[in-house]
């Protein structure tokens, strides 16, 4: 069945890709205008031009979101959001569902981008995850970023999980940021968009993705780095676990 489809999928990513395009590069003028000449007050409003495309992108592409719990989140609160990653497409859905001013960290090789490698240098965090000092510079601007009132938006997992584990295995960044700063944590979890869009290919399908927001973790009981990290990683890993089980059973 899958090499008849394939025609129809390929078509279908060839019309998102064209999509994606269009909206990426009819966003750019106003964006580096907007980031070039604009104020801290204008520039504040440029992180949400990208959310907004992101948006119509995901509805162009036949992606239907379905939100639960999502009463649970503050819009105007600053929270650090934790979220699983199965697929390029849960950057979009974070920027879709998450309407809070927020940054999030990229992996610096989107530098060399057209368009996204200007959004993350201007707008967000880059990072070398191979180089040890530029990781503790990214670290110590998610601390600046936080202090200035953004939300920060980590995948914890890294790169996009491809075993058929739930989860792999977290790093410590969102942790690490957590526990000093004490900004609560909301955890979201995506499913769905592993089967839409899975990493190790370049074909898109349409379809449903649904995203749960859990209870806040708040840090009353997380007071050091060294001595509950690894409890908080724990408790994240335990709140996404029950909507991943209850899709995956027996894992992807």
């Amino acid at each position: 069945m899958k090499y008849i489809l394939f025609p129809f999928h390929l078509l279908w990513s060839i019309w998102c890709a064209l999509v994606f395009f269009t909206l990426a590069f009819a966003m750019f003028p106003f964006l580096y205008l907007g980031v070039s000449f604009g104020g801290p007050k204008t520039i504040r409003r440029m992180h949400f031009l990208p959310c907004y495309v992101a948006e119509l992108t995901l509805f162009l592409w036949g992606i239907r979101i379905e939100e639960h719990n999502k009463e649970l989140i503050d819009e105007h609160q600053q929270f650090i959001f934790v979220g699983n990653h199965r697929s390029y497409m849960d950057a979009l859905i974070s920027g879709t569902v998450i309407k809070n001013y927020k940054k999030y960290i990229g992996k610096a090789e989107i530098l060399k981008w057209p368009v996204l490698g200007y959004l993350l240098d201007k707008l967000y965090i880059p990072v070398h995850r191979d180089d040890k000092d530029h990781r503790a510079w990214s670290m110590d601007q998610l601390y600046v970023k936080a202090k200035e009132g953004a939300s920060i938006v980590l995948f914890p997992e890294g790169t996009c999980n491809n075993t058929k584990e739930h989860l792999k295995k977290f790093h410590d960044g969102a942790f690490k940021l957590a526990i000093p700063t004490k900004l609560p944590i909301a955890v979201f979890t995506i499913i769905g968009a592993g089967e839409l869009w899975p990493r190790d290919t370049i074909l898109i399908k349409p379809g449903k993705i649904i995203v749960y927001w859990s209870e806040i973790i708040k840090m009353d009981e997380y007071t050091s780095v060294e001595n509950d990290m690894e409890k908080l990683k724990e408790k994240v890993r335990e709140t996404m676990k029950p909507y991943l089980e209850k899709h995956y059973p027996n894992g992807y």
